[in-house]
Parts: C-alpha cells; structure tokens; sequence
C-alpha cells in the first residue's frame, strides 16, 4: 500500500508540506464535491465523521478499499515553473555569455524577457502546489471500525531570487556584449523589430534599468533597441529571428518591468548566471492503523472517536531551478533520498445528530448535521536533517523544525428532498496550513447524490459537486462527478473531480487543480 501511495505522489511532479489539506478520501464524499461530514456511512466514516459508525436506521457493515489522487495549485505557478525548467539548456547558454562577455543572439534575447517574466509570476503572490494521494483498507462491523491507511501529502514552494539578475558580472568587467550599431537597421523586417523593441522599452519605463542591469549609457529607447537588433544580427541571427525576439520582449517585458526596475535599484545584484531562485519540496506520509468507535448517547444524538497510531515519514530537499541540470520533476524522488521516520498518537472527536430523531418531531428534509476534530493533540514528526554540501541558498530555505498535523475542525449539514436524493455541504472551520508558504486551504465543498435504488440489494447512486478553496482567490474550483454500482454483497465507486483552469507541464495542457478516487467493496 505505502508503495502504491509513493509512486502516485511521485508521478504527480510536484511537491511540498508544513501541514495537510483535508483530503477527499473516499469516492462517495469526493463524488459529491467533498462533502461527507454530514452523510458518510459504513467505513469511510471512520476519516469523516467516526460518530457515524453508529448506525441509527440500519445496521450496515462492510469492508471497504480504496485509494485516491488529487492535485490544487494556483494557476501560474505549474505554468512558471516548468517554462524556466524548460528554458533551462538556454538559460546556461546565456549564462556562459554573461560570465564570458559573449554576444547575445535573438534567441538568447528571447530567453532573457521570457525567464525574467517567468520569475516574476513566480514572485507577483506566494504560490504553489498541494497534492493529496490516500490509500486505504477500512472494516466496519457494528459500532467499531478498523483501518490501515495512508495519506500523503506533498506541494511546491518556488523561493525567487529577485536581486541576481545583473547582466554584467559584478563590477562590470565582463557581461552581454551588446556591441551593435545604434545605427537604425537597414532592412525593413529588422526595422519593425527595432520600433517594436523601442517601443516596448518605452511603454514600460525600463530604459535606465535595462542601463543599470547591462552596466551602458544608452540616452533613448531608440537607442538601445537599434543596437540590440544589431547585435543579434551580428552574431548571426536572421532579420526574422530578430523580429520573432522583439515580439517575445512585446509580450513579457510588461509583465517583467516590475522585477527589472526592482533588480535594478539594487545595481543587478550579482549576474544573472549566479541567479539562486530555487524550488523546494517537502513530502509527507503518514501511514496509521487506526481504532473507531461511535455511540448514541440520547435519541438522534450520536459521538464517536478515533485513536490512531501513525507513523510519519517527511522527506525534504531542493533544487536550484537556473543552476541545477536536474528536472523539477526530478524534485520529488531526490526528496524521498533524504527522509526522517518517526511515529506519534493521533486522536479524532466527531459529532452527529438528527434534528427529527433528536427533537422527535417530523422537520421538512430530514436535516443531518455534523462536526469533526480530526488530530486534535497535534502530532509531530520529525524532519531530516540538511545534507552535507547543501549548496547555501537551498540551506537557507530548509525547514528546520518538526513537522505537525494541526488540528483541522470541519462542519457539516445534510438534507433529503426526496428519499432518493441527498444533499450535503461542508465547510472547514479552520484555516488550515500547508507548506507552501503563505498557501491557506479552507474548503466549501457542496454535492448531491441521487440513487434511485436507494435501500435494495442494487443501487447505482450517481454524484455530483463542486469544491472551493475559500482560502486562496486565485485556487481553481473542482467540479466533481462520481457513480457507485452496488449488488448483493459486493460494491465498487468511482469519482473524478477537475478543474476548467489549465497549467502547461512538459508541453501539455493539464488540469490546474483535478482529482480521482477508486473504491472497491464487500458489503454484509
């Protein structure tokens, strides 16, 4: 199971962790967009709710095993980083011309504006990556449960270095050699790459940044441009290949401006070769077998608890996204290379009641309402420690102290229109913190299940609902989907949830934020 688990943490190519999201275990809860507070039932009630496991209107058991994936990001941070890690071959071209006072081409001009405009989304807020994997083997018989399971949690933290981004080494002895004519071109395509360039140098007020970055005297955006066309063409670049370059600078120098003029007041730093912007991650997996058990204290009125032993393995490293030869989505698996096993208690408290039962009177829907505290003595886990030759900027990003499971408080209400359709929503009432810096998960989670064969020996629910993370603006919404086949003794869910936001990985459009569960079942 840990091994299944690890793999699909790994395959993600993401990264990073302080302290978990509540994650959608289970198909039923992640079919209905998240919310399963209120409505869980059987063993995945151990994680939603444990005062569920004492069953009210029938006595149903089973042994459930089931295992789910979900991913939420912000929406630039895959995109940023995977074009700088993309770029990365360029990069270093570039950067052996800064270190050897080389003179840039188009491309390298391209390469420039682009990497400045991706590190400056990386820099506009704190953003980053979560990702979630479970899997688990729960039995429920009466008003006891008993499971294994593991849950795994993992994000990224690009940490950007806003200052080294010189184009003349320090103390300007060498740099880009921007050696051209400030002459106006003479063909016509290099003429309108010149008045593009110009004109984009202009609009964003960058001229004496630009100045400072490359150490020169330029006196108008004219100026500069002209003898950047000419430059590129000297080195051997096309009229066209020059035009292509001044239409990337159009497109990212405004985005980049901000970062340009900032790096400049500090006269570039260092070079743009010793940049340290770097990637961090983090990975957790907690692996527990826990014991539930639920009890009906007054009519309608249930409560339930879980005791769990977990052990903890965090795994932690980074890497230096211009320097490195290594891939971001080499991140994860180094991590796992230099990990730190411990294992800690954990208790969870819920709370269940039937507002008919519990006022004994009828009330329109048949309201369900619950809360659960899941972790509420905060576990800790210890942290590996910093690698020897950590080179010196990753150090000072490594996280030093202990790992925690927070205490996480989740609420949640159910109503049944018809007898064959239930409606549910949660909310998390704690803000609840990751690893990535600044990055805050609190979730609404709103589904509906319909199963016309509510009751039988057969059922064929199908679900639907949406998750947001109120916690982070820019956080994509899920829309979830799910079906469940039940009959006789055997059962088996399936649920996807996806986002309509997209990031670019490796040249491919994916789901900003998306998610699966499989569920497979014995019922007796």
């Amino acid at each position: 199971m840990k091994r299944f688990l690890l793999a699909a943490l790994l395959s993600t190519s993401a990264f990073t962790l302080n302290a978990q999201p509540w994650q959608m275990v289970g198909t039923r809860a992640m079919g209905m967009g998240g919310a399963g507070v209120a409505t869980a039932y059987g063993a995945d009630a151990q994680y939603w709710n444990p005062a569920a496991l004492k069953d009210t209107q029938e006595d149903y058991q089973n042994v459930l095993l089931n295992a789910g994936l979900q991913m939420e990001t912000t929406k630039e941070v895959m995109s940023s980083l995977d074009n700088l890690n993309d770029l990365a071959d360029r990069y270093k071209n570039l950067s052996r011309k800064i270190s050897n006072g080389g003179t840039p081409d188009a491309q390298d001009l391209a390469t420039l504006f682009e990497g400045l405009s991706d590190i400056s989304d990386l820099t506009k807020n704190d953003i980053g990556a979560v990702i979630g994997a479970d899997t688990g083997l729960g039995v429920k018989i009466k008003n006891f449960a008993v499971s294994v399971r593991s849950l795994g949690t993992m994000g990224i933290t690009p940490v950007i270095d806003t200052v080294n981004i010189g184009l003349a080494n320090q103390g300007g002895s060498l740099g880009l050699d921007i050696n051209g004519s400030t002459a106006q071109p003479t063909d016509a395509t290099s003429q309108q790459a010149a008045h593009i360039l110009a004109d984009t140098i202009a609009n964003t007020n960058t001229l004496d940044a630009i100045n400072t970055l490359l150490q020169t005297s330029y006196t108008s955006p004219a100026e500069m441009a002209n003898a950047f066309i000419n430059t590129a063409l000297n080195a051997g670049s096309s009229a066209q290949e020059v035009l292509s370059a001044a239409q990337t600078a159009a497109a990212t120098m405004p985005n980049a401006a901000g970062l340009i003029q900032n790096a400049a007041q500090h006269n570039g730093g260092n070079g743009y070769e010793q940049n340290e912007s770097r990637a961090m991650a983090d990975l957790g997996l907690f692996s527990e077998i826990a014991l539930g058990y639920a009890q009906e204290i007054i009519p309608g009125l249930q409560i339930g608890g879980n005791l769990k032993l977990i052990e903890g393995t965090i795994a932690q490293t980074g890497i230096m996204v211009l320097q490195d030869d290594k891939s971001v989505s080499d991140v994860a698996s180094d991590a796992w290379d230099n990990k730190k096993t411990s294992a800690q208690l954990g208790v969870d408290l819920g709370v269940k009641a039937n507002l008919s039962r519990l006022t004994n009177q009828e009330i329109l829907f048949n309201p369900v309402i619950g809360l659960t505290a899941r972790n509420i003595n905060s576990p800790k886990f210890e942290r590996p420690g910093l690698p020897q030759g950590t080179p010196t900027a990753i150090a000072q990003s490594w996280q030093q102290d202990d790992y925690k499971l927070k205490p996480q408080l989740r609420a949640g209400v159910a109503v049944e229109p018809l007898r064959t359709l239930v409606l549910a929503a949660d909310v998390d009432l704690t803000e609840n913190e990751t690893s990535v810096k600044n990055f805050k998960s609190r979730q609404l989670a709103v589904g509906a299940e319909w199963d016309f064969a509510r009751g039988g020996t057969f059922s064929l629910p199908l679900r639907a609902g949406i998750n947001k993370n109120l916690a982070e603006e820019d956080s994509a919404m899920y829309y979830t989907v799910g079906i469940g086949f039940k009959a006789a003794f055997f059962q088996t869910e399936l649920a996807a949830a996806i986002s309509s936001e997209q990031a670019s990985v490796d040249g491919t459009d994916i789901p900003a934020s998306a998610g699966a569960s499989l569920t497979l079942g014995f019922v007796f």
